[in-house]
């Protein structure tokens, strides 16, 4: 099982006090998951030499549209600079290409290459069984349900590059 670096090793499960009031706030709750998450996945990733960036990046690469480093940016939440440096270090990797954008000239287009798709799929399962570990003790009915509301939460949040018509 993967731990938090700042969570104690004990059997037993500590919730916070009932005087700790920021413990009753749904945003607080909900940030304060995704960096225990993220810090676990990040943790997990390290062992095969890789960034949890790195892995959003080829994850959103693996989608349906082609994605601009400007696209990545938004998605990602990720300062611009950044971006350019994880593409950057992708592309000495032989995970991404960069193709000109052929509607514009000024624009790349980010292609995940098969050396790139392996790197993801071996990422991928380590997240998966993080967050399997994460999740453990909701039941499939509730993580569903957590998916459902998350993505209510979500709804016209999203950069139009990844969104239908």
């Amino acid at each position: 099982m993967v731990r938090s670096a700042n969570a104690e090793p004990s059997e037993v499960q500590l919730s916070p006090r009932k005087d700790f009031p920021i413990a009753e706030r749904p945003g607080y709750l909900l940030h304060k998951a995704g960096l225990v998450l993220v810090e676990d996945v990040e943790k997990a990733l390290g062992a095969v030499g890789m960034r949890i960036r790195y892995f959003f990046v080829l994850a959103a690469l693996s989608g349906g549209p082609e994605l601009s480093q400007q696209d990545l940016s938004r998605l990602l939440n990720l300062d611009p600079t950044t971006v350019v440096t994880v593409i950057d270090e992708m592309e000495r990797n032989q995970h991404v290409e960069r193709r000109r954008n052929p509607a514009d000239r000024r624009r790349y287009n980010l292609i995940l290459t098969d050396s790139g798709r392996e790197a993801l799929a071996t990422a991928d399962r380590i997240a998966t069984e993080v967050e399997s570990s994460f999740f453990g003790t909701l039941e499939e009915g509730e993580r569903e349900a957590l998916r459902g509301m998350l993505g209510r939460l979500l709804a016209g949040r999203w950069p139009a590059s990844v969104c239908s018509d």
